[in-house]
């Protein structure tokens, strides 16, 4: 099965090439598969592990540099790469998706919120772009990118609290009932965070006609523990969930990092800036 040719990113986003990459990467052994692969099979896991270990074990010998048994090696995994694809679809570690080879020019834009350490090549977000455009278009629905400070809600520093505010520590709902609660104190990032109104009633009704993501200018860490209380589920935003560590410029949004055609997207952002400058 390719990644690139034959996943089932042709027809969906990104939370489904998270869970491809996922069980590709995770799942060992040709035993654990019960059926036969087909014969022109373009991506073989356990190739891809056998070439990305003697990746490392090229990264470990820099005391041999030049010697005859760096040599072999490389030769070695030069030999065995059967399929070279250029243009490579996308990187993992720098190692092809589809056949292994080493990338030299580091191109290619990170995807780290799909999948750790991912980056994809342009014509391999076109493709997936124009096959999750056809997708959303047939079932009548577009993008929404959200943000979420001042816009889906407000957080404040413990810290930050007046002594007029201090009472609001003891009017915190229960992080185990999200859905009926709208204050929410996080103590693991010593915070207090307030849910607009109707904000999970206005993400139920807006999922139906757009594929969401969450974009913020905020840690990765923060963005990850709000979408929890957004989204406890995990049914609105999947992997989908976009943090100023996946921007590709500083301080700036881009949609470039969001698989979705730039002309089928709707933004949600309490900065008018962001609007002009994302597209």
């Amino acid at each position: 099965m390719s990644l690139a040719a034959d996943s089932p990113l042709q027809s969906s986003s990104s939370d489904d090439f998270a869970a491809l990459l996922d069980a590709e990467l995770d799942t060992v052994s040709s035993d654990a598969s019960g059926g036969q692969e087909d014969d022109d099979e373009d991506f073989n896991i356990e190739s891809f592990r056998i070439k990305k270990r003697k990746v490392d074990e090229l990264e470990n010998v820099e005391d041999l540099q030049g010697s005859t048994s760096v040599g072999a090696l490389q030769q070695e995994l030069d030999t065995s790469k059967e399929d070279i694809c250029p243009p490579h679809p996308g990187f993992i570690r720098e190692m092809c998706i589809r056949c292994g080879q080493r990338q030299e020019d580091g191109s290619g834009v990170a995807f780290g919120y799909i999948h750790k350490d991912l980056k994809l090549g342009m014509e391999e977000i076109a493709r997936l772009r124009g096959a999750d455009h056809k997708k959303l278009l047939h079932g009548r629905k577009l993008y929404l990118v959200l943000d979420l400070d001042h816009t889906l809600l407000n957080s404040t520093r413990l810290i930050d609290l007046s002594p007029e505010e201090e009472y609001l520590k003891g009017q915190t709902d229960s992080l185990n009932d999200v859905l009926n609660g709208s204050l929410f104190r996080l103590d693991s990032m010593t915070m207090l965070t307030k849910l607009r109104p109707f904000v999970h009633t206005f993400l139920k009704e807006a999922s139906s006609m757009f594929e969401m993501y969450v974009y913020t200018m905020a840690e990765r860490s923060y963005a990850l523990e709000i979408a929890k209380l957004l989204d406890p589920g995990g049914v609105y935003f999947s992997s989908r969930v976009i943090s100023q560590d996946n921007c590709t410029q500083r301080h700036q949004k881009g949609l470039d990092v969001v698989l979705g055609a730039e002309s089928a997207v709707v933004i949600l952002d309490d900065t008018e800036i962001v609007s002009s400058v994302a597209i």
